[in-house]
């Protein structure tokens, strides 16, 4: 989901929110009984069952490769989430916020609980998967910087090591002057510092990596209740449809 479509949905969970605190001023107990709330109410069912085909078609591997040779996953996920916001506020709509039945409000209450949770488990998922590889990206170039600053460091040390012998043989063969080179302490000190801010930095990216990891499972843990929240809320709709059904449509 990139940050056009992030606004989009944001906005419409942000519709079917205010949409549900309408009831605090609106209430019409006739209008679901019609035909036009009907109408509403089979467009909201439809476009709610949508995620439904889509967890489906997802976890059937048969069904997934004759369904992506039309339809790319991605174009798929997209419709479920886009389909998954627009049914319910139609349903939220079709209520006309008459909260006065269990399976209604049950109803409510779960497809509140599965768009809400949908949202930020994809955001949020989304997020910590960008950040990881990026991450990840960022250990290999330090990693590569590592390796070329221990070289450096080695050279430096070479270079100590013969200017500490230089000095040596000076003292031992007085009428020989050897030039002790003044900076290759200092080069020395530079290429340790630098060693040792890049094990730095790796080590803070790894954790930071630990952690994103740690995030993702958490938030994997939030998708599966995000499913079980789906199914249950199914359930209540296939009750909700039954029962209208076997009492009679009000509008015939």
């Amino acid at each position: 989901m990139n940050s056009q479509e992030r606004t989009i949905v944001g906005s419409l969970v942000v519709l079917m929110i205010l949409l549900w605190l309408g009831f605090v001023w609106h209430r019409d107990p006739a209008f679901p009984g019609s035909f036009a709330g009907f109408v509403v109410g089979l467009t909201a069912l439809v476009l709610m069952f949508i995620p439904l085909l889509y967890m489906i078609i997802k976890r059937n591997k048969a069904l997934k490769k004759v369904v992506t040779k039309q339809i790319a996953m991605p174009t798929l996920l997209r419709i479920h989430i886009y389909a998954g916001v627009l049914g319910p506020i139609l349903a939220l709509i079709h209520s006309a916020h008459r909260f006065d039945s269990a399976t209604g409000v049950s109803i409510i209450i779960f497809m509140m609980v599965v768009v809400i949770s949908g949202f930020v488990g994809r955001y949020v998922l989304g997020l910590i998967s960008s950040n990881v590889k990026e991450k990840k990206r960022q250990v290999t170039e330090l990693q590569g910087a590592l390796s070329s600053a221990k070289q450096s460091l080695k050279d430096a040390v070479c270079d100590v090591r013969y200017s500490t012998f230089a000095q040596t043989s000076a003292r031992h063969i007085p009428y020989i002057a050897l030039s002790v080179p003044t900076s290759a302490q200092s080069k020395l000190f530079r290429q340790e510092s630098k060693v040792l801010s890049i094990i730095d930095a790796i080590s803070d990216v790894e954790y930071s990596i630990l952690i994103h990891d740690t995030a993702k499972t958490w938030f994997a843990r939030w998708l599966k209740f995000h499913i079980v929240i789906s199914i249950t809320l199914y359930g209540v709709l296939f009750f909700h449809i039954f029962s209208e059904v076997y009492f009679g449509l009000r509008w015939l």
